[in-house]
């Protein structure tokens, strides 16, 4: 995990005694195959700076050497260009857990970004999971923040250790609601007054549509008539 400074402010919203506990960013691995393609752009322009020329001298000289010097540095710009661009999109991709928030920040493009951000309270449970051999090898994984609600739920992509971040997002959620004064464990609490609140709203219309199939009779008296004069 990176070195957290709790005397910096990683979002803007964030709280001066906040306390950051987790600074979650994607795995190396996440963007090797963006770093392998551009190795072999830069691998193509080597050959074109230091092959081309002998085996075809006719190509550095004359008009054509400068066709040749343009291609060439188109080459190599827009090599680094890539790689530059999904460096960036790759490191500033960020998620941050703090003792009273979960924060994640999405870098969609160059000028492009994303918070999201919610309250511990709201979260409904954690899970950790892992595909194939390569995440099982370097431990690498999806961890899925579900949250209670209409809010969206938080996936986090090619983060090392998910297993660890599950159980330490579990954890300071159930510090959290004890420090708030809401009882219960945590995660299963809001879970289960989530299920007491929708069992309620279930029985509330079960009941009003038994009222609309079964409506309340109407008894009508005969009335009195008064005697002949």
């Amino acid at each position: 995990m990176e070195q957290i400074d709790n005397t910096k402010k990683y979002f803007e919203s964030q709280l001066p005694d906040e306390r950051v506990i987790l600074l979650i960013r994607r795995h190396f691995l996440a963007i090797l195959p963006y770093v392998v393609t551009a190795g072999l752009f830069y691998l193509l322009g080597l050959i074109l700076v230091f092959v081309l020329p002998a085996l075809f001298p006719a190509v550095v000289s004359g008009f054509s050497y400068n066709i040749y010097i343009l291609a060439v540095s188109v080459l190599f710009l827009f090599t680094t260009s890539f790689l530059f661009h999904n460096w960036t999109l790759h490191y500033l991709h960020v998620a941050i857990l703090t003792d009273d928030h979960f924060v994640e920040v999405s870098q969609a493009g160059m000028f492009s970004r994303k918070v999201s951000q919610m309250s511990l309270d709201k979260v409904q449970d954690v899970s950790a999971s892992q595909k194939g051999v390569v995440d099982t090898m370097f431990d690498i994984g999806t961890v899925d923040v579900q949250t209670a609600g209409e809010l969206p739920n938080f996936l986090i992509e090619h983060v090392p250790d998910p297993s660890g971040i599950a159980q330490q997002v579990m954890k300071i959620e159930e510090e959290y609601c004890e420090r708030v004064g809401l009882k219960g464990d945590g995660i299963t609490k809001n879970a289960n007054v989530t299920s007491r609140v929708e069992a309620v709203q279930q029985n509330i219309a079960n009941n009003q549509d038994a009222t609309d199939e079964n409506p309340v009779p109407v008894i009508e008296y005969p009335v009195a008539q008064e005697p002949p004069q």
